[in-house]
C-alpha cells in the first residue's frame, strides 16, 4: 500500500514539474515586454498550478507581477535596468483579454494629442469592461465604466479630440489649442470621418470642431 502511495505521489510530482516547465518555457519564448495573465495558461494547467508557478518565477525575478493576476516578462536595459510597460500597453492587454473597448480620457488624452507635454501619473480610460484601479510603478491606471453611447465611435482620433476638449472645458479652449487640433486633423487624413463622428459629441465640442474644419 505504501508503495502505491509513493508511486502516486511521485507521479503527481513529475506531472506538476512538467506543467511548471511548460509554463516557464511558454513565458521565456514570449517577446520581452509581454503583458500576460493567468488565463493565458489555461491550456496547460489549472489556476492553482499556474498561480504557484508564476509566484515561483516572480521570486526568481524572471517575471514581474504588475497586479492581481497580471504579469510582465520584462525588458532589460543596460542603461535603465528594468523597463516597465506603459499604462496604455497594460490597458490594451486587459481590454483584449476582456474583449472590452477603451478610450483614453482626461490628461492622458491631452498628452496623446500633443496638447500637453506632461506625462500623467494618473491615467484614466473609459471602458465597457470591468471598472478597476491598479498601480504600476509610479503610475495609477483607472478603468471607468461608461455607457455604450460614450464608446459608439471607433475612430481613435475623434475620441481623443472629444475627451481632450472635455478635459479642458469650453472656456479654456484657446487659439493655440485649436491650431494644434487643426494640424493634427490635417495630418491624419481622417477629416471626413471626424466630421461625421461629431454628431456624437457634446454640442459645444461639435460646434468648435466643425468650425475649425471649415479652415482645413
Amino acid at each position: 500500500m505504501s508503495q502505491i502511495i509513493a508511486i502516486f505521489v511521485t507521479h503527481q510530482y513529475i506531472l506538476l514539474v512538467s506543467i511548471a516547465e511548460l509554463i516557464e518555457n511558454k513565458i521565456t519564448q514570449m517577446p520581452e515586454g509581454e503583458v500576460f495573465f493567468i488565463s493565458d495558461f489555461a491550456d496547460i494547467g489549472n489556476d492553482v498550478v499556474v498561480r504557484q508557478t508564476l509566484q515561483r518565477l516572480t521570486r526568481k525575478s524572471i517575471i514581474i507581477r504588475l497586479s492581481q493576476g497580471i504579469y510582465y516578462f520584462p525588458v532589460h536595459s543596460n542603461l535603465l535596468g528594468i523597463v516597465y510597460p506603459s499604462a496604455e500597453k497594460i490597458a490594451l492587454a486587459i481590454s483584449k483579454r476582456d474583449e472590452a473597448r477603451l478610450i483614453p480620457t482626461g490628461s492622458y488624452a491631452l498628452y496623446k494629442l500633443g496638447l500637453s507635454t506632461q506625462v500623467p501619473m494618473n491615467v484614466v480610460f473609459l471602458t465597457d469592461g470591468s471598472a478597476r484601479k491598479m498601480v504600476v510603478g509610479n503610475q495609477k491606471i483607472t478603468f471607468k465604466k461608461t455607457s455604450p453611447r460614450n464608446l459608439a465611435v471607433s475612430n481613435k482620433l475623434t475620441n481623443l479630440i472629444v475627451q481632450s476638449l472635455k478635459e479642458l472645458g469650453e472656456k479654456n479652449v484657446e487659439a493655440n489649442i485649436l491650431q494644434r487640433l487643426k494640424e493634427v486633423i490635417t495630418q491624419s487624413g481622417e477629416a471626413e470621418e471626424i466630421k461625421r463622428n461629431m454628431k456624437y459629441a457634446p454640442v459645444w465640442i461639435r460646434n468648435k470642431v466643425l468650425q475649425l474644419m471649415t479652415e482645413i
